[in-house]
This record gives C-alpha cells, sequence and structure tokens, in this order.
C-alpha cells in the first residue's frame, strides 16, 4: 500500500496546536514494538482540545486498498443478519431529540443493516463497492437509497432529519469539513449523529503508560496505516469547540467502556471504572444547529 503524507498545522477540530504524543508503527506493534518492522508516524495530541492525530497525515494513493476485501473475510455469515436491538438505543435518543423525525442518512452504511433496522424514510453513502454490492443483493436496499461514492464526492439537498457517522468520521481526513458539508443536508431541528473513539480511553492510558516504562516512545493511539485505519480519537471538547467554528451545538453526550482486549475478568472490573470516570472506549454525540 503506498501513501503520500501531507503536514497537519494545527487541530482539525478547533485550530489549537499539537504536542507530540508518540509513536505509531504501520503495522500491529503488540507488546514489543521494536521487534516490529514498519514505517513510524508521530502522533500528535491537541493541547486545547485533546484531539489525537497523526502528523503527517498519512494519505494512501488507493482509497479501495483499505476496503476493498469483501465482507465475508470481515464476519461470519451470521453477520448479515440484524439484530433486534441494533441502533435502538441511540435511534430512541435520536426519536428524543427530533420528535416527528422521518428521513435519516446513513453515512459509512456498510451493507445496509442499519438502514434496514431504522423504522425511517432510510438513505445511505457506503464507499466500498463490495459492501454496497452486498447491501443490494444480500440486505435488498435498493440502489435508488444507497450511493456508491466517497463521503466528499457525495452531495444531498436539504432533506435529512437525522444524520449518522457510526464509526466513519475518525476514518475521514478532514473530520471538521464533514461535519461542516452534513449540516447542509440536514432540516431545522434535525441531529447529526456521530460515534467516534475517546481519545480519553483508559486501556490505551495504560498501554502507553507500559511502554514508557519500557522506555519506548511508542503509543497505542490511532492506527493510520493498518487496520482499523483509525486517523482521528475524539473529546467532548472537539467537539464543543468545533461547533462554534461551525455553528452547532452539542445536544447530547453518551459514552461507553466498549469491550477492552485484555480478557473478560479483568474487562469486567475495569468497565464500571471507565463509566465513572469518562474514560471509555467510545464517545457519541448528537450535534444540531446552534440557535
Amino acid at each position: 500500500m503506498k501513501y503520500t503524507f501531507h503536514n497537519v498545522d494545527a487541530c482539525n477540530m478547533c485550530g489549537g496546536e499539537g504536542r507530540i504524543w508518540g509513536r505509531r508503527l504501520s503495522t500491529s506493534q503488540g507488546l514489543r514494538p521494536r521487534k516490529r518492522i514498519g514505517i513510524s508516524t508521530t502522533v500528535m495530541r491537541c493541547r486545547t482540545c485533546a484531539l489525537i492525530y497523526s502528523n503527517p497525515l498519512p494519505i494512501p494513493e488507493s482509497i479501495s486498498d483499505h476496503y476493498s476485501l469483501p465482507p465475508e473475510d470481515y464476519w461470519h455469515e451470521d453477520y448479515f443478519q440484524i439484530s433486534d436491538d441494533l441502533f435502538r438505543d441511540q435511534l430512541a435518543r435520536l426519536k428524543e431529540l427530533v420528535p416527528g423525525a422521518k428521513t435519516f442518512l446513513d453515512i459509512g452504511a456498510g451493507i445496509g443493516k442499519t438502514m434496514r433496522a431504522v423504522d425511517l424514510d432510510a438513505y445511505g453513502i457506503e464507499a466500498s463497492e463490495p459492501f454496497y454490492e452486498r447491501a443490494i443483493s444480500r440486505m435488498g436496499i435498493s440502489p435508488d437509497r444507497l450511493k456508491l461514492s466517497s463521503f466528499e464526492d457525495a452531495d444531498y439537498p436539504q432533506m435529512f432529519d437525522i444524520i449518522s457517522f457510526g464509526v466513519v468520521l475518525e476514518h475521514l481526513y478532514d473530520p471538521s469539513a464533514a461535519i461542516e458539508k452534513a449540516l447542509t443536508w440536514l432540516n431545522p431541528g434535525g441531529i447529526i449523529h456521530i460515534e467516534v473513539p475517546s481519545s480519553a480511553y483508559l486501556i490505551s492510558r495504560l498501554m502507553n503508560l507500559y511502554f514508557w516504562l519500557a522506555r519506548t516512545d511508542m503509543v497505542v493511539n490511532i492506527s493510520p496505516m493498518h487496520v482499523p485505519f483509525h486517523l482521528y480519537e475524539f473529546t467532548e471538547r472537539s467537539f464543543e469547540l468545533n461547533g462554534e467554528r461551525l455553528g452547532y451545538e452539542v445536544a447530547r453526550v453518551d459514552r461507553y467502556p466498549g469491550t477492552p482486549p485484555i480478557g473478560t475478568r479483568i474487562a469486567s472490573m475495569l468497565s464500571p471504572l471507565m463509566t465513572m470516570t469518562k474514560t471509555g472506549m467510545g464517545l457519541i454525540v448528537y450535534l444540531r444547529q446552534a440557535s
């Protein structure tokens, strides 16, 4: 996979100054990164909003190299089944925030499971051709409802009551521009739902401490050049300050601890702590146009 590297002058979300947080390899690091071979990128942390990002920012020459594998290579056959609780809690919160919501746009729709799960007039955007094809052939999504396009190239009129970036924004090279564009598609009173990794994640902090004690400058935050190709980690403050720049406000924030890759027993012990200290893996924000 070939990349071009673009220098980052300031925090994408708030415009603040960044400081060096550590280095990240282009492959999975494991517990002994010195024994791994790969290209390292510098990981930065914004001094103002704590956004974590790579500088320089690696951009692949072919975006399809990231997402060209068939869905079957990622998930077993049962992945194509829609569970009863898929997006249920988040949809309930969205309907509280947007009473009478009718139209829904899923950005990064994948195989269309969320489009099928919501009882709304649903549309979607999907950049991966294999996923797009399975959405139509396996999930019964109408081609009229799902665009095969990158988010950057897609366009819609102002028509949606709810727009969802479900685990998508961290993959986009310019998340601030993505939010700004989505705001132009949002009906008055509508909500943008965003789910992203949190830069305050306790497990990342503990792993970074481990690397520091091992006298290495490696960190576990983001993964710009290997699966899952995360370019950013966010905080609630990232969105608050970005909202001041773009003219939106944070209507609600939810967090969840996630499932740390450290064993079930330890994870069950740490989950209540992460909930109490707001240091879980995931951050969910609900944005609306500022009044």
